[in-house]
């Protein structure tokens, strides 16, 4: 049950729907309960009937013939109830709220869910001196009523139901995306990871960090040269050999030919 409890309000909408109904009920608590109190007194020449819860110890008191029904609740009275008080008594009488409280007595057989609550009980003996007064706090502040605010209580509801929407709502808005970080695959059994991929650096072959060119300071322009003070002079012209005459080949003619064959014999 805890487990399908937390997995439901784990979920967006089941905290929204949440606190929507928290939301609502506050609301209707302060509403509906939130009433202004009054008081009634018993009645005289009534027939009462008291008795004590043996669970709760409270003081459940009703009219002869009647339906409604009477609680003094345990630890509200100042002084305490005591049992003697009710059993010394001869006569009783009380201020109690308009309103009803819930309760859960038997009654010889008859279940009572609901009962006004006494804020003053007087007990009386038979000569009509009183044997004990009791009052509750809320009476001796408020003897004439007192408006219920039960506002202050159900905020409370209201409160957590708005954190509960608002955050409902806003907070997967406000949660950031987590960066997705690159998936290395697992290494095999026995064999180290490679390192992490760094670029390539070339070592320096000269043992220092390169600084840049260097600026050299620039050398003075040579004077332009007159003529005749170069002293570079260029080389000197010899004048063209003539060029041979051209020969003529004369095939079969004697004297001419520089490779005359030996007469034949």
């Amino acid at each position: 049950m805890a487990r399908l409890l937390t997995r439901v309000l784990g979920r967006r909408w089941a905290l929204i729907l949440c606190g929507v109904a928290l939301i609502i009920g506050g609301l209707i608590w302060g509403a509906a309960g939130s009433h202004q109190v009054t008081y009634e007194n018993s009645q005289q020449n009534v027939s009462y009937h008291i008795g004590t819860g043996t669970d709760t110890g409270n003081v459940y008191i009703n009219a002869d013939g009647s339906s409604d029904y009477f609680v003094a609740l345990s630890g509200s009275f100042t002084p305490a109830i005591a049992q003697s008080d009710i059993d010394n008594s001869t006569n009783i009488s009380f201020v109690a709220r308009t309103d009803t409280t819930s309760v859960d007595l038997d009654a010889n057989g008859t279940t009572v869910n609901d009962a006004h609550q006494i804020e003053k009980l007087v007990f009386y003996d038979d000569k009509g001196n009183v044997l004990g007064t009791h009052t509750t706090a809320e009476y001796t502040a408020n003897p004439n009523g007192f408006y219920d605010n039960e506002w202050l209580k159900a905020i409370w509801l209201v409160v957590i139901g708005l954190v509960l929407a608002v955050a409902a709502v806003l907070l997967p808005m406000l949660r950031k995306q987590p960066q997705k970080s690159a998936s290395v695959p697992a290494a095999a059994v026995g064999v180290q990871p490679s390192p992490a991929y760094q670029q390539y650096q070339q070592p320096n072959a000269y043992g220092q960090s390169y600084q840049g060119p260097q600026q050299y300071p620039q050398a003075a322009p040579y004077p332009p040269q007159q003529p005749g003070n170069n002293p570079y002079q260029q080389p000197q012209q010899y004048p063209q050999a003539a060029p041979y005459p051209s020969q003529q080949p004369g095939y079969g003619q004697p004297g001419n030919n520089p490779y005359q064959q030996p007469p034949q014999r």
